[in-house]
């Protein structure tokens, strides 16, 4: 096991550029990084209400759930039409460095809520920079009752200045 090696390949995930972005002309999108931190902080907060040990665990694999992407990069819906990536090949060799994707059955819910909640925020603030980012926003489903409501109020705001 090389600790070192693989916090430089974690550390990587700041130089990927969620690539969905781009396409609809977000010229410095976020990176995979950040967008996992915020969707950690979210899977936090949606999970804290069933105690600190899932919420936890949720911001944890939130954190990491998007790692494969360390050696796969960011593929946006339309890629992924065209492009396999062995996603479990990935996650089964980073497993050996103690991060266990397995055991989330619990909390998977709250990660994957999670996840889409942060794409929505992501949505709403660069829908300043173009019309077309809050498209993926729209029509998201969620499993959890505090996600929906969540949603339903930014998709009501639609505001991203949160200082007002």
């Amino acid at each position: 096991m090389d600790l070192v090696n693989f916090i430089h390949e974690v550390g990587t995930l700041k130089l990927i550029p969620r690539s969905g972005w781009l396409k609809v002309g977000v010229k410095n999108p976020e990176s995979v990084a950040e967008h996992s931190f915020r969707a950690a902080i979210i899977a936090f907060l949606l999970a804290k209400e069933s105690g600190i040990e899932k919420a936890l665990k949720s911001a944890f694999c939130a954190l990491v759930h998007d790692l494969h992407e360390s050696r796969t990069m960011d593929l946006h819906g339309l890629a992924k039409k065209y492009v396999k990536v062995d996603e479990e090949k990935v996650k089964n060799e980073q497993v050996s460095f103690g991060i266990d994707f397995k055991d989330i059955s619990d909390v998977e819910k709250f990660v994957k809520d999670a996840d889409k909640l942060e794409l929505a925020f992501q949505a709403v603030e660069y829908s300043n920079i173009t019309k077309f980012a809050i498209e993926f926003a729209e029509e998201l489903e969620f499993e959890t009752d505090i996600a929906r409501k969540i949603y339903e109020e930014l998709m009501k705001r639609k505001d991203p200045r949160w200082w007002r």
